[in-house]
């Protein structure tokens, strides 16, 4: 014997957290990874297998393949353990329960979508990667919104029943409709998503245009349902008339349907936003019996929000047609990962400039 023997490379803890590592790695760089457990074998240094182990898991961490695969999990694990945290001092038991299955509802979804199946996994182009990763940034925030605004200043027994479960409904709706749109097996295109995206985004920096010159807010939602219809109407007109071949209508369909859901969305978060924040001109005078001007204003800008509040349910409701729809036309499965045509994604293209 010439003493204790260093523990064999297969089961030391350098050799775990490596063996670990590799295999977040996508499966095109599989073979890298069994070449770096297989340098690691001769490294005989304690000190010198730490430190090539810490440069191999610095470079497999930096790759974006990994990135993409282990942020998401990472995100949910906090995002459940935020709102553990913040719901802990929520007294009435319904109502946190409610705020939990809201958030679960929501991370499983997501889940969903990394997987294969209707709502999975996103597409390759970058234009389909950063709509589905903006739109999960915006339902995560009005899913926050929710949670820290049930602080018990409204009927709890209320928000249980009703106002929690009713948000759980559409914020589902409007992360089901973008994961299905965004989805490898969708037949939008790049094009398909820049067109919609833009569409909405456009006609909502219209509308808010439109309120700033010709203020107040208006107290109705006529203004911003001509916006969203006009939105939709115009996604469907400039990708339908630059479009050939199959599934042309569907495609139209689902720019429209992109189109008039951001608009509906970033009208009412516009709305939310300058009722609370903006100046008094801008506030409609909807309370003229309250005893002072200055509970006239607060009071004015708490009712503004209310008329505002159907433009969610429409919103849910195109986002739901929009979802059925993704699903209903997505491609044959043996085409899952390939887009339907050959256009240039227009992230890429800009990338590439």
């Amino acid at each position: 014997m010439n003493g204790p023997q260093r523990e064999g490379p297969l089961r030391d803890r350098s050799h775990g957290v490596l063996a670990v590592v590799v295999r977040l790695l996508p499966a095109g760089r599989r073979a890298w990874g069994r070449a770096m457990l297989a340098e690691l074998a001769v490294v005989e240094s304690a000190a010198d297998r730490r430190r090539f182990v810490g440069g191999c898991v610095r470079v497999v961490v930096a790759q974006p393949a990994v990135l993409r695969a282990v942020y998401p999990p990472v995100l949910g694990v906090a995002a459940a353990v935020a709102v553990l945290v913040r719901t802990g001092d929520v007294g009435y038991a319904p109502l946190r329960w409610a705020l939990l299955a809201l958030v679960g509802v929501l991370l499983a979804l997501s889940a969903w979508g990394r997987r294969p199946g209707i709502l999975g996994p996103v597409a390759a182009a970058p234009s389909a990667r950063a709509v589905r990763a903006g739109g999960q940034l915006l339902t995560a925030a009005a899913a926050a919104v929710v949670v820290v605004s049930a602080d018990g200043r409204n009927d709890p027994g209320e928000q249980a029943r009703a106002d929690v479960p009713i948000f759980t409904v559409l914020l589902a709706c409007y992360l089901a409709g973008l994961l299905a749109l965004t989805a490898q097996r969708c037949v939008a295109t790049a094009r398909d998503l820049v067109v919609g995206g833009g569409a909405g985004v456009v006609a909502a920096a219209l509308w808010l245009a439109f309120v700033l010159v010709v203020a107040p807010i208006p107290a109705d939602v006529g203004a911003a349902s001509v916006a969203a219809a006009v939105a939709a109407a115009g996604a469907a007109l400039v990708d339908v008339r630059r479009r050939d071949g199959a599934h042309r209508a569907a495609r139209a369909l689902l720019a429209a349907l992109c189109a008039g859901t951001v608009t509906l969305l970033f009208v009412f978060g516009a709305v939310v936003l300058l009722s609370t924040y903006g100046p008094a001109s801008l506030i409609p005078d909807l309370v003229p019996a309250a005893l002072t001007p200055a509970d006239d204003l607060a009071n004015s800008r708490i009712e503004l929000q209310d008329p505002y509040v159907a433009l969610l349910f429409l919103a849910g409701l195109t986002a739901a047609f929009l979802g059925v729809t993704g699903v209903v036309t997505r491609a044959p499965e043996q085409a899952a990962g390939q887009r339907p045509d050959t256009e240039q994604d227009p992230l890429a293209a800009t990338a590439a400039l």
